[in-house]
């Protein structure tokens, strides 16, 4: 059952979204409606089909194919003659082969283009190619072991941008490493690296982030959920302000960055012992709770260092008898207990 209409609303504002399809379960159209301070926003997207290719034209509100629609109706989709190219927002051409997507082209209501164009063999796509508005030319190059991603490099007017590489666990081939690779003059170099780990559901619990210092590479993030029954403890840890100077082949170059950015004040600050004297920082801990369908129910937002509740939201979930989603109602929790209605979001389907 497609979706067909997302109704939300809150104190402040109000956003509605329709799809409408064809007889072969084609989308044809979307409205998209948001008002706030009593101003509405509309955009209306419409799509043509040629073979398995397809053109999707968006408009504004106050224009002539916005305003015909809303006055006549979606029957208008499917028929020729009461939207013209010119008063488009944006034009989005899809092209594929034999179900396959191999370009792609963008144009804005300024006359501003991208391109977007894939390669493919024995089922994998190999390359990637885009050229932005300026006229820069970015490729991706992919490379495979049977059907697993081994690697890809990104490449930027033909010059050399970074490169990726991807380990996997043997026994399940979940993904465990993900390493990035940049240049100091003609030699590579390992600039970052993440790291998954997973419980015995093969669910991701963590992901540590690792960035070159000096160096070497340090430990400056960790992303944690903690699954306990329908129980969930999401936890960020965090070295603040360093993230930014990550990735520099050493000091010596990282320094000359940003002093090229005009953040000389900051040299003194990253030596070669800071490092040393930062430690992870516990930045964020939420603790969600969900039901049998994985929806969240209720939402603490927790004190980082303290454990202590902050703030806490509820959420009714209701489902129609095909199991799908029907509306979800926010409360948001006072300090003395009491619910109080924060938002409404409501959902139709296809028969």
């Amino acid at each position: 059952m497609p979706l067909t209409k997302e109704i939300y609303r809150d104190e402040y504002s109000q956003y509605s979204k329709e799809i409408f399809y064809n007889d072969k379960q084609q989308i044809i159209g979307t409205l998209d409606v948001s008002k706030a301070d009593g101003k509405e926003h509309g955009q209306l997207g419409v799509y043509e089909y040629t073979g398995e290719n397809y053109r999707l034209i968006k408009y504004k509100n106050g224009t002539k194919a916005y305003a015909h629609f809303t006055s006549q109706g979606h029957t208008v989709l499917g028929k020729t003659g009461w939207y013209s190219i010119e008063e488009a927002s944006s034009v989005q051409d899809f092209k594929y082969e034999e179900g396959v997507l191999i370009a792609e082209n963008y144009r804005d209501e300024d006359k501003a283009t991208y391109s977007h164009s894939y390669t493919y063999q024995n089922g994998m796509k190999v390359s990637e190619t885009s050229v932005s508005v300026d006229g820069t030319v970015t490729k991706i190059n992919f490379t495979y072991q049977d059907k697993t991603m081994l690697s890809k490099a990104t490449f930027i007017n033909d010059q050399f941008s970074d490169e990726i590489h991807y380990s996997y666990h043997h026994q399940h081939n979940l993904l465990s490493k993900e390493q990035k690779f940049l240049k100091n003059k003609e030699s590579l170099y390992l600039s970052s690296e993440m790291k998954f780990f997973y419980n015995a559901k093969k669910e991701l619990e963590k992901t540590e982030y690792y960035g070159r210092y000096d160096s070497k590479l340090h430990l400056y993030k960790i992303e944690e959920t903690i699954r306990k029954g329908n129980e969930r403890t999401m936890q960020h840890f965090l070295v603040p302000d360093v993230e930014m100077v990550m990735g520099y082949y050493d000091l010596a170059s990282m320094h000359d960055q940003l002093k090229r950015d005009n953040l000389e004040w900051a040299v003194s600050i990253f030596n070669a012992q800071y490092m040393t004297t930062v430690k992870l920082q516990r930045v964020n801990l939420t603790i969600d709770r969900v039901d049998n369908q994985d929806n969240i129910v209720e939402t603490k937002m927790m004190h980082p260092e303290k454990d202590e509740e902050m703030a806490k939201v509820l959420y009714r979930n209701e489902y129609n008898d095909k199991s799908l989603l029907e509306f979800v109602i926010c409360y948001r929790v006072t300090e003395d207990g009491k619910t109080e209605e924060n938002s409404i979001r409501k959902f139709y389907y296809k028969d």
